[in-house]
């Protein structure tokens, strides 16, 4: 990473957000560095940058299919990180609206489909032929409604969960990976299959080499596949 990276990942940092906003905004901000660098763009400093730095990255990102919702994220990390440097005259140019760049008209409407039960039932059957660790917290996801982090980084509220059902709760809080760090409360729906769940990646944890409780290691094994 050159200085113009450096420069750019610190103001993105600065920026503000949550862990998630924030590493989102060091990435983009890192792609763009590494655009111009590709093109032979040699500057050190934010306040190099000029409008057609920013229009020749947001072209090449189209002519890559990203999507228009994507690129819109995108755009508003870049005239974030503009404004922090004090480039508000570029972050605010005509030329960089969205509109401008060919990014409006975008919908997140109708863009979503569920998974129906057949093609949800194959993968986790693949799942439990190559990683039963990775099939249990699968399953919870889809059980529970996780979030991909805090399936992750579910084992860590398996014990609680179950004690929650043992309860009757119709509600179990999760801790772990949220976004933003909040905790939220999920909805019981089939407390059955929820029971049977946890019951299974307890068993999963608990067999696990023999290593303590196994935690570590189902963590880092899920956390690579999912």
């Amino acid at each position: 990473m050159g200085k113009l990276g450096g420069e750019m990942k610190a103001l993105a940092k600065h920026c503000g957000g949550s862990h998630k906003t924030v590493n989102d905004r060091i990435h983009i901000v890192q792609r763009f560095d590494h655009h111009l660098r590709a093109l032979n763009v040699h500057i050190q400093q934010v306040a190099q940058i000029k409008v057609r730095h920013i229009e020749s990255y947001i072209h090449e990102r189209l002519a890559q299919g990203i999507g228009k919702r994507t690129l819109q994220n995108e755009m508003a990390s870049l005239r974030a990180v503009l404004q922090q440097a004090g480039r508000k005259q570029v972050a605010e140019h005509e030329r960089l609206t969205n509109k401008s760049l060919g990014l409006s008209g975008a919908s997140r409407s109708g863009t979503r489909q569920a998974i129906t039960p057949e093609h949800c039932h194959h993968v986790l059957e693949t799942a439990r032929m190559k990683d039963p660790g990775l099939a249990a917290a699968l399953e919870l996801a889809r059980l529970m409604g996780l979030r991909s982090q805090e399936a992750v980084q579910s084992v860590q509220s398996l014990k609680t969960w179950k004690q929650a059902i043992e309860r009757s709760d119709t509600r179990l809080t999760v801790v772990f990976g949220t976004k933003g760090g909040r905790p939220r409360e999920t909805v019981i729906l089939d407390t059955i299959a929820v029971r049977k769940a946890l019951d299974n990646a307890l068993a999963i944890v608990a067999m696990d080499l023999g290593h303590g409780d196994g935690r570590g290691r189902y963590v880092a094994q899920v956390y690579g596949q999912i």
